[in-house]
């Protein structure tokens, strides 16, 4: 796909999850993402252009190539969500079924897999690190992976980027349906050329033309309309598992855009274009492949920023939970200083009053060593430790003094604190259970 068809399917990804009817469950998640979102949108064309403006690894991880033979052992396709047109075409494919080989060194789910995950540990690292740290990832560094990540979920989405049958060089089919889709983004939509940017209506979205392409205004529709499914499919547990099962269906669909029976070395773009299979169906397929590709991005993005907010609220219940656990010890420690004050407080003026004793009888001894006209260095030695133990007697009975009295007065600060605390839990644990559910995780 082209510069702008990426951007704009990135762009319809975003309205997609702020339109559609989320489960409850995502609700609050949904809403959260868009606010983030929109203060990133003008990375939009950059971001969902860089794998192929920078990173340029169209040849590995931007395709994953199947080839029908008879002889191979695969012949098992995926169950995939319902609202999903390339896969209920695909039921009816009369290649659906059949065996199949996959050529080796095409990654394209384990791009989109690395990506998923790179988001969510981008938003843990900005989580965790203070504010300023130089390891820090910036919410435009991380907007951008988002946009990046679309690239090749909708690249996914292309059937020629499934079929290990070639379509480039001499014959030209593949970029000239690509740049079908593209001419009509562009002439749909406002393009500030200036800035390589959509220019946005109220919403912040692509501000449409007024005569928009038959194509452009069928999706923008269906996804009004389309039921918006949270889970990935049967035997599908994270992004891998789907994209894996997108480009089954992506390599059925080339099928139908560009049927068996037209040679891929003997067909030109003219001929193609002359060809019933264009002008029968390739507007009706368009719709279709488009349409998947901008739930796809969608359901992505949405599940990796759920997965990070399941995260993020349970690491704040943990920090919740430390700060009861500190507040609970602390009263605890307050009312154990007030109930000990009494005995405590008797123990350590005996203590004293032993220690003044002791001092009292060691003066006595070391003036009388001194009227004897003897040596008093040792006596004068023992009065001074009898004086340091008295000290030292006296500043503990007074700190226990002061403890008493620093517990009595912070005692019901500490009550509130630990019911404050134990709130925070409460409330925190509730709306954890709130959003628990087992589809939730990718």
């Amino acid at each position: 796909m082209k510069k702008y068809t990426h951007a704009w399917l990135a762009m319809m990804a975003m309205k997609r999850i702020e339109k559609a009817k989320i489960p409850a469950r995502q609700q609050d998640d949904a809403k959260a993402l868009i606010t983030w979102f929109k203060n990133y949108r003008d990375f939009v064309l950059s971001g969902a252009w860089y794998p192929d403006s920078v990173f340029k690894d169209m040849s590995t991880s931007h395709i994953v190539k199947y080839k029908p033979d008879a002889s191979g052992t695969s012949g098992s396709f995926r169950v995939m969500p319902p609202t999903l047109q390339m896969y209920r075409l695909g039921l009816t494919s009369d290649m659906y079924g059949k065996p199949y080989t996959l050529e080796k060194r095409h990654n394209i789910c384990d791009r989109c897999e690395a990506f998923t995950e790179s988001l969510i540990d981008s938003f843990k690292i900005l989580t965790m690190e203070n504010e300023g740290s130089p390891i820090v990832p910036s919410n435009n560094h991380i907007a951008m992976r988002f946009f990046i990540l679309s690239h090749y979920i909708a690249d996914c989405h292309m059937p020629l980027h499934c079929d290990a049958r070639s379509f480039y060089n001499k014959n030209e089919v593949h970029g000239f349906i690509e740049d079908e889709w593209d001419k009509q983004v562009r002439s749909s939509y406002c393009i500030d050329e200036d800035n390589e940017r959509f220019f946005y209506d109220p919403e912040g979205y692509p501000l449409k033309n007024i005569a928009m392409t038959e194509l452009m205004k069928y999706v923008e529709e269906d996804l009004e309309k389309r039921e918006f499914v949270w889970s990935w499919g049967t035997g599908c547990n994270n992004t891998w598992d789907y994209m894996s099962g997108i480009s089954q269906y992506s390599y059925l669909m080339s099928y139908r855009l560009v049927p068996a029976d037209h040679i891929p070395d003997e067909i030109s773009k003219n001929l193609y274009m002359n060809s019933s299979a264009y002008k029968d169906h390739f507007l009706e397929y368009s719709k279709v492949i488009l349409g998947d590709a901008v739930e796809s991005i969608a359901k992505v993005w949405l599940h990796a920023w759920v997965r990070y907010r399941d995260w993020f609220r349970d690491t704040e219940l943990a920090y919740f939970k430390a700060q009861q656990k500190q507040a609970d010890n602390n009263l605890k420690t307050a009312n154990k200083i007030i109930d000990n004050y009494p005995a405590d407080k008797e123990k350590q003026a005996g203590k004293v009053k032993d220690s003044r004793s002791s001092l009292d009888a060691k003066q006595q001894d070391y003036d009388s060593t001194i009227a004897k006209g003897r040596n008093a260095d040792k006596k004068a030695e023992a009065l001074e430790k009898a004086r340091t133990k008295l000290a030292e007697a006296e500043e503990k009975l007074a700190r226990l003094e002061a403890d008493y009295k620093e517990a009595q007065a912070s005692l019901e600060n500490l009550k509130a604190l630990l019911l404050a605390a134990q709130i925070q839990v409460k409330r925190k644990e509730a709306e954890i259970k709130r959003y628990a559910d087992s589809n939730s995780g990718i």
